[in-house]
C-alpha cells in the first residue's frame, strides 16, 4: 500500500486511530482559590450587567467564559491560558471553536471553589466539496463546586481542519 500524498485535498484523515484513542479522556482543574467578588465586579462590568446586581453572585456565563478557574500559570503555544485539547493530528491544523452549549445549574457564588472537568465525548470527520478533511470535536466541561455542587455543563465543538 502506498502512502496518501498529505499536500492532495481528501488524501489526508484527520480522524486517525490516535485520535480516536483520545476520545473519552478526561481532565479535571480545580481553581487556585474562591472565584472571589473582586473576579464577578470585573465580570459583570465588562459585560454590562446592572450595577444594582449582587457582587456575591456571578453572571451566569462568567464560569464559562473564565480561563482563571484552570490555574494555568504558563500559556500554551497560542498564548492561551484555558484548557486546550493537545491531539494527536497527523498534517498541522488549525483549530476553530465551532459553539457552545450551555447549561447552568446554578450561579456561582464569589465563596465557590470551582472543579472544572473536561472530557473529549465525540470525534468524527467529514470532508468539504473540495475533499478537504474536518475533525468535529466535541468536548463535554462540567463544573462544580470542590463540596460537589453542580453549577453548570458547556458542551463545546471544536474544528479542526489542515493549515494548508
Amino acid at each position: 500500500m502506498t502512502e496518501a500524498d498529505p499536500s492532495l485535498p481528501g488524501s489526508v484523515t484527520l480522524l486517525t486511530d490516535e485520535v480516536r484513542a483520545c476520545v473519552g479522556t478526561t481532565v479535571s482543574y480545580t481553581a487556585p482559590e474562591e472565584l472571589g467578588r473582586a473576579s464577578i465586579r470585573a465580570y459583570a462590568m465588562a459585560i454590562g450587567a446592572p450595577s444594582d446586581r449582587s457582587p456575591d453572585e456571578a453572571p451566569p456565563t462568567l464560569i464559562f467564559d473564565t480561563c482563571q478557574l484552570t490555574g494555568n500559570t504558563q500559556p500554551d503555544h497560542l498564548g492561551y491560558l484555558g484548557h486546550g485539547w493537545t491531539l494527536p493530528l497527523p498534517v498541522p491544523c488549525t483549530m476553530i471553536r465551532g459553539g457552545n452549549d450551555y447549561r447552568i445549574a446554578r450561579p456561582a457564588r464569589a465563596d465557590d471553589v470551582i472543579v472544572t472537568t473536561w472530557e473529549m465525548a465525540e470525534a468524527s470527520e467529514v470532508h468539504d466539496r473540495d475533499g478537504m478533511p474536518m475533525l468535529i470535536v466535541t468536548a463535554v466541561g462540567t463544573l462544580r463546586t470542590t463540596d460537589g455542587d453542580l453549577l453548570g455543563t458547556n458542551t463545546e465543538t471544536l474544528l479542526y481542519r489542515p493549515t494548508s
